[in-house]
This record gives structure tokens, C-alpha cells and sequence, in this order.
């Protein structure tokens, strides 16, 4: 059986009574769909979407987290949707801004990552208001800063939310997080134990492999293990930990930020060596789980830092054994091998078979995905976008290979970046190159077996090490998270009432006490009028009183009506020019100033045609000191003519007062920038306003970026070459201009003459008049 609706093409879409049930509850309240992988969700969110587009005429937005998983929701509405496909659109990056801005005027259901929606926001480029629904899909990434959350603030209070996930995760509160973000008002729960969706579930047998490491390894890692058990000797003689033995990176980690606000002197020295110990776990874990390739690359990219830490590793005796030893072995980890012979013996048994490998690591990707070439067995690589080390996949590579895997390959291999949502059919093997700790990515790994007939998951666990606490962490969190999931729905329901009753009542009493308001403010305008009626009464009324009084009706209704409009849409008179990488501040900056997101060379904020910022938090401040990044990106803001160091933030502790004095004053008296200090990032955004407030209201300065490729208009040529002359800011250069039309004219014009605008007096006048006629001495 298929769904019948006049906005869902006949035939395209199963009827499942389950995912109608989920839809009709979800079309009354704003609702968190919690489906298993393999149920549905997109053809939840169709039957949505429909139900609403039915009911009310407006714009549908839905976010997914990734370029590929965009592309298939929008080909995926274009199947199944009746609806015109010039008004279906998927929005990415790629796209370029004024295009998108275009674009939001004429479709009607849009497909994007939540990055170019918060993108876009900031740049004032999409109305809110125009949007009567927003779907989440993957919807547990709404906490925190993430974009998916900013988005979500945004559209809660304006339409109408569906958000959709297979793994919110373990812990309630941040379910709660998110159901907060997106304005939730009901949940719907299903797993694979309800009985309307048995019938629909694919089984999945999990079977862990535990391999043993090789001796070559063994002596590696213990070599490691030693040169660990120093650096932790050394906290735990200092009081800062207990036991040397089963100290976690996460304990590491908390203590690394404990350190910092320790007064004693030694903090410096304990912070160090919390530093070199977490750098020895994470190297000891890349040799257990992913081999002696990746672990020596890791080693490598240490040697190129400047850090003492990393230093201290790379030259540590025990260390350098290590290396040399694994450098002189052609052994490499027993898991590569394992996962060539797992794919061969599937694949004889069925050579249409299809199979996909996760592994953490691109280098470990590459890795396998060779060895499987070099074997005979067709392998595709599907790996995340460019990061700063260069390495990745275009979209458009991304796409092309899920529909090869689709069509001719035999093997999938891939990082996290398939663990979500991808539409990839009929997946009947998956493969771990390692556990993960996190249940939530175990869940969306092992989904994709789910989405076939069901099959097997095989996770590989090197023996002995960290892949053992891992692989039964992600169970433990899974088993929590499915009897959460038992009693979400009643939990999270019955919070979800508390919370709206409380701010019912918080509503009722602030309309009462508007109710009461008004009521005085209305007797008062009665008892005014009644005064004003009398008066009137004392004389006839005139044809000529009446019609002025309708005309003055009219104006005032008038006036409010444009006054309403000015409210709807407020002004925001200055702009600002933030780098791409500031899209935090950017976030608390839209609501008070056009922004333009750029790519900037030098600083973080252009505010004016001569005021450039570079903004750092207090622990950057300390670490480009260190590192002596400072310094050479001082020199690069000298280019501007006003450029300005905001330093945010309190936390110094890493650096020695009196270092610290010294590279303060040495940023003002030798590279002659002004430092401000700021306690927070509010700080730093309202004096970033008032400066451009300044820059742009007051002294009349256009924004933008002086140095660098791009050319300046004529007309900013023009006020540039004026607001040369002495004593000439940029809104005198603006009246001389349009007083004598011409840089020429400025130029020859008469003392008296220049006296005439207003601003330049006699003294000014001859001042300007002196440095046009004065003989150059060369």
C-alpha cells in the first residue's frame, strides 16, 4: 500500500501506519521524532511537510549536517513530492551568497546545512518569518554552539518543528538541551522492540574480533608505556593525582584546566608534563587501534610543533627507541590483514555482496583502501571535506562515490563522515577498524546494516589495550540509552508540561498585569477625552471640524501603520566585516549591524576604511606569545591605519607575569598598537559596535578593506585621495565633493571658496591651500 495525497506523487511513498500516527501527532505539536535506524524518518518528514504545506501557504527548511545527506534529501523530495521541483532547493556553500539570497525568494522547500543557514542569518540573507516549517534531521547535534542550535533559536518561536534522530544519546538533560533548542513540545519514541515496527526491523548480529598485537608492537608500546609512567610519577609526587595506574585521558584533560589556576610557580613545569602524558595516551592509542603508519605520522607532526611539550616527546630517549624500532620492522597492525581476509572470504560466498569499513582515521582509510586495490577487491574511499592539512573530498567527490559504491564497488571504506543519515541500500556487512566510545556514533555505524536486509557487524579489538574500554563503554552507553529511551517518552513528556505550565503561568500573570495596565491608562484617556468633548460642546461643530478630524484619523493610522512596518523590519545603520573564523561574534553582532563574513588578511573585524580589529581570548593571547605567532601578525596589522588589539578574557595563568608585561608593552611602544582588554565576548561585541558606531555614524567612514587584492571603487578613490589633505576627515572630504563635484576642483579651488562648505575655516583653508601650492624639497 502507498500514501494518497494531492502533494505526494502516487506510488513513491509506502504506507506505514506507524509513520502516519507519528505524523498526525507531530502536525499538532512541535515534536522530536527518536526513530531507529532503518524506519523512516524522511518519509516521516514528507508526510509532514505535506500536512502542512495543505493546512497554510509558506517556506519548509530542512537542515541536514552534511553536504551528501543534503543532496539526497533533495533528490529524495524531487521523487517523491508533488510539488514543482524549480521550488525544491538545496542550498551548500558552494553556492554563492547573492545567488542564495535570490534563490530564498523563489523556492519553497530549501535543503541546507545548518552551516549556511547560520551563515546566511548573520548576513541578513534569509527571512525568518517566511518559513512555516523547520525539520532537523540528525537532530541531536542541537546543543551547545553549534550552528544547528543557533538555527533552531532562531526558527522556534516563528514556526512550526519537527526534529528527527536515532541516537539522542544517554543522558537525559541533554535531551532536554535539545528539545530546549528547538522549542519541542512533544516526543515520539519507537526502537526496535515496539511491536507496530518489528516487521520492519532488519536484525543485526554484532561479533567482536580481538586480535592480538604483534611483539615488534609490544616492545613499541612499552617503551611508551615507561616514558608515561615517568611524566605521571611526576604529577602524583607533585599531589596532583592519586595512582599512576588507570589514569584516563579524560582525568588528564580535567586536570591540564585545574592546573591553570594553581598561584605555586611549579604550575608551569606540572602543566607541561600533563601536557607530555596527554600527547604519550593519544600516540600509545594510535599505535593499539590504527598502527604503526598513523602512530608515526602523529610523532612526525609533534617534531614540527614548537611547543616544549611536544619537544620534549619527540626527543625523549624511550621514545626515539620506539620509533627506530617500529622505523626498522616491516610489520604493520595485524588488523589490516584481518580486514583484507573478512572481505574476501564475503565476497566469495557472494560477489554482489556490499560492504562498508569504518575507520577513525583518513591515513588508516587510505591504508585500507590500497591494500583492498592491491588485493583485486574494488574499494572506494568516502572521507570528509578538506581540512587545514589540505586532504579531502569535493562534494561533488562525495556524491560520485556513494553512487559508484551504489552501482559497481564491492567495498565503501570510510570515516565518520557515512556514520550519518546516508542512504546507502542493501548493506549487509559492516566493519569496525576500531570501537568507538560514543553510543551514539556506535548506533549510526551499525545503522547502516539496519538499512538492508540486516546482517552482520564485525568490531575489531586489538587485545589488551584501550580498544577493549572502548568497545565496552559503547555498549554500556547504548544499554543506558535504550532504557532511557523506555521511559523517554513519559520523562521527557511530563518535563515538557511542568516546563509549559510554569511559563503559562508566568504568561497569564504578565498579561494581567498588562490588562491592568491598560485599564488605568484607559480610564485616564477616558476621563481626558470626556474634558476635551465638553470643551468642544461649548462651540458648533463645523462641515470644515468634521472633515479634519477624519483627515487627521487617517494620518495617525497611517503613522502607525509605519511605524508597525519600522519595527518589523529594524535598521541597522553601521556594518562590519568579520572574518570567517569569527562566526561566534558574528552571532552576537548580526542583531546590531549588517555583517559581511569574509576571508580576511590581516585582523578579524574590519569597522572602518582605517580601523581594523584583531580580537583574541586571553588563552590565544598566551599561546601566540609563546609560540611567537604574535609578533608576526602585529606586523601584518600595521598595514591598516588604525588598527586595534582586543585581548578577551582573564585566564593568563600560563604565562609569567612578568613575560606577560613585557609583550604588552612592547605591542605598544614598538608595534604602536592600543590594547584593549575585555572580561567576555559581550564586552568585546558592544565595543566593537560603538566603534563602527563611531567610525561610521559620526565621522561619516565607509567599511572597507584597504590592504590586500581588492580595488577600491571610483568613488572611494576619489574620497581617499580628499580625506588626504590636512586636517580632512571622511564626511568633510563627502561635503567638498559634492560642493565642488570634482577632485580636480577641490584641488584648485580658492581659500575663500573652500570656506564656503561648511566645516573649513579660514585657518583649515590655508592649511589645504599650502600643501597643494608648497615646493616639494626633495
Amino acid at each position: 500500500m502507498f500514501i494518497e495525497h494531492p502533494l505526494i506523487k502516487p506510488k513513491t511513498l509506502e504506507a506505514r501506519l506507524y509513520q502516519q500516527i507519528i505524523a498526525a501527532n507531530a502536525l499538532k505539536k512541535k515534536t522530536l521524532c527518536v526513530l531507529s535506524t532503518g524506519l523512516g524518518k524522511t518519509a516521516i518528514a514528507i508526510l509532514v511537510i505535506a500536512g502542512i504545506l495543505t493546512k497554510k501557504d509558506g517556506k519548509v527548511l530542512i537542515l541536514a549536517p552534511s553536504r551528501p545527506l543534503v543532496e539526497q534529501h533533495y533528490n529524495r523530495l524531487k521523487q517523491v513530492l508533488n510539488i514543482d521541483e524549480d521550488k525544491i532547493i538545496a542550498l551548500t556553500g558552494k553556492i554563492q551568497p547573492k545567488k542564495r539570497a535570490e534563490l530564498y525568494k523563489k523556492g519553497k522547500i530549501f535543503i541546507a546545512t545548518p552551516q549556511v543557514i547560520e551563515n546566511d542569518i548573520i548576513a541578513g540573507r534569509i527571512n525568518v518569518d517566511e518559513f512555516i516549517l523547520l525539520i532537523a534531521d540528525e537532530a541531536h547535534h542541537t546543543t551547545g554552539d553549534h550552528a544547528y542550535a543557533f538555527v533552531a533559536k532562531k526558527f522556534k518561536d516563528k514556526c512550526h518543528i519537527l526534529g528527527l534522530t536515532a541516537s539522542p544519546g544517554s543522558d537525559i538533560d541533554k535531551v532536554m538541551e535539545i528539545c530546549e533548542n528547538l522549542g519541542i513540545e512533544h516526543v515520539e519514541v519507537r526502537t526496535e522492540d515496539d511491536e507496530d515496527v518489528k516487521p520492519y526491523i532488519a536484525k543485526v548480529k554484532l561479533i567482536p574480533i580481538r586480535i592480538d598485537l604483534p611483539n615488534e608492537f609490544k616492545r613499541a608500546l612499552k617503551l611508551i608505556n615507561e616514558a608515561l609512567k615517568e611524566r605521571l610519577k611526576i604529577l602524583k609526587d607533585a599531589g596532583v593525582i592519586n595512582s599512576i595506574a588507570d589514569v584516563t585521558k579524560t582525568e588528564l584533560i580535567e586536570l591540564n584546566n585545574k592546573l591553570f589556576s594553581y598561584d605555586e610557580e611549579v604550575k608551569y613545569e606540572l602543566i607541561k608534563v600533563c601536557s607530555e602524558a596527554l600527547k604519550l595516551m593519544h600516540a600509545k592509542e594510535l599505535l593499539e587501534s590504527q598502527g604503526k603508519s598513523v602512530f608515526l605520522n602523529y610523532i612526525n607532526k609533534l617534531s614540527m610543533q614548537r611547543t616544549k611539550s611536544a619537544k620534549s616527546i619527540v626527543n625523549d630517549e624511550k621514545v626515539r627507541e620506539a620509533v627506530n624500532l617500529l622505523m626498522k620492522s616491516d610489520v604493520e597492525h595485524p588488523k589490516l590483514g584481518k580486514v583484507v581476509d573478512m572481505v574476501k572470504n564475503i565476497l566469495e560466498k557472494n560477489k554482489d555482496e556490499r560492504i562498508i569499513i569504518f575507520a577513525q582515521y583518513r591515513d588508516t582509510v587510505e591504508k585500507i583502501v590500497n591494500l583492498l586495490t592491491q588485493n583485486g577487491i574494488k574499494a572506494i574511499r568516502f572521507i570528509g571535506q578538506a581540512n587545514k592539512e589540505g586532504k579531502g573530498m569535493s562534494q561533488k567527490e562525495q556524491i560520485e562515490a556513494i553512487e559508484r559504491f551504489k552501482k559497481e564497488g564491492s567495498v565503501l571504506v570510510s570515516t565518520s563522515v557515512s556514520e550519518e543519515g546516508i542512504d546507502i541500500p542493501s548493506v549487509n556487512y559492516i566493519i569496525f577498524y576500531e570501537p568507538v566510545p560514543s553510543e551514539i556514533r556506535f548506533i549510526q555505524r551499525r545503522g547502516r546494516a539496519m538499512r538492508g536486509e540486516g546482517g552482520k557487524v564485525y568490531v575489531l579489538i586489538a587485545k589488551g589495550t584501550a580498544d577493549e574500554a572502548y568497545y565496552r563503554s559503547a555498549l554500556y552507553k547504548e544499554r543506558e540509552m535504550k532504557r532511557l529511551l523506555k521511559n523517554m517518552c513519559y520523562l521527557l513528556n511530563k518535563r515538557l508540561q511542568k516546563k509549559f505550565e510554569e511559563k503559562s503561568k508566568e504568561e497569564i500573570k504578565e498579561e494581567t498585569e498588562e490588562i491592568k495596565e491598560k485599564e488605568i491608562e484607559s480610564k485616564t484617556a477616558v476621563k481626558e477625552e470626556t474634558k476635551e468633548e465638553e470643551e468642544k460642546t461649548k462651540k458648533p461643530v463645523t462641515i470644515l471640524d468634521f472633515i479634519k478630524q477624519i483627515e487627521v484619523k487617517e494620518r495617525s493610522k497611517s503613522e502607525e501603520d509605519k511605524i508597525k512596518q519600522e519595527i518589523k523590519i529594524p535598521k541597522k545603520p553601521i556594518k562590519i566585516i568579520v572574518d570567517v573564523r569569527e562566526k561566534n561574534m558574528a552571532k552576537l553582532l548580526h542583531n546590531y549591524a549588517n555583517i559581511e563574513l569574509k576571508t580576511l588578511e590581516v585582523g578579524d573585524y574590519v569597522l572602518s576604511d582605517r580601523v581594523v580589529v584583531e580580537r583574541k581570548t586571553a588563552e590565544d593571547f598566551v599561546n601566540s606569545i609563546i609560540d611567537k605567532r604574535l609578533f608576526s601578525q602585529l606586523k601584518n596589522l600595521k598595514k591598516v591605519e588604525k588598527p586595534l588589539l582586543i585581548v578577551e578574557g582573564e585566564n593568563f595563568s600560563r604565562l609569567h607575569e612578568n613575560a606577560l608585561k613585557g609583550a604588552i608593552l612592547s605591542i605598544i611602544l614598538d608595534f604602536g598598537i592600543p590594547i584593549i582588554f575585555t572580561k567576555n565576548a559581550e564586552e568585546t561585541a558592544d565595543l566593537l559596535i560603538k566603534i563602527a558606531e563611531k567610525e561610521q555614524i559620526k565621522e561619516k567612514r565607509t567599511v572597507m578593506v584597504r590592504y590586500g587584492k581588492t580595488a577600491m571603487s571610483l568613488k572611494e578613490q576619489q574620497k581617499f585621495i580628499v580625506e588626504s589633505l590636512p586636517d580632512v576627515g571622511g564626511a568633510l572630504a563627502e561635503r567638498l565633493l559634492k560642493h565642488f563635484k570634482t577632485v580636480e576642483n577641490v584641488f584648485t579651488a580658492k581659500e575663500e571658496e573652500l570656506m564656503k562648505v561648511e566645516g573649513v575655516g579660514k585657518e583649515r583653508a590655508k592649511k589645504i591651500r599650502e600643501v597643494l601650492t608648497a615646493e616639494y624639497e626633495g
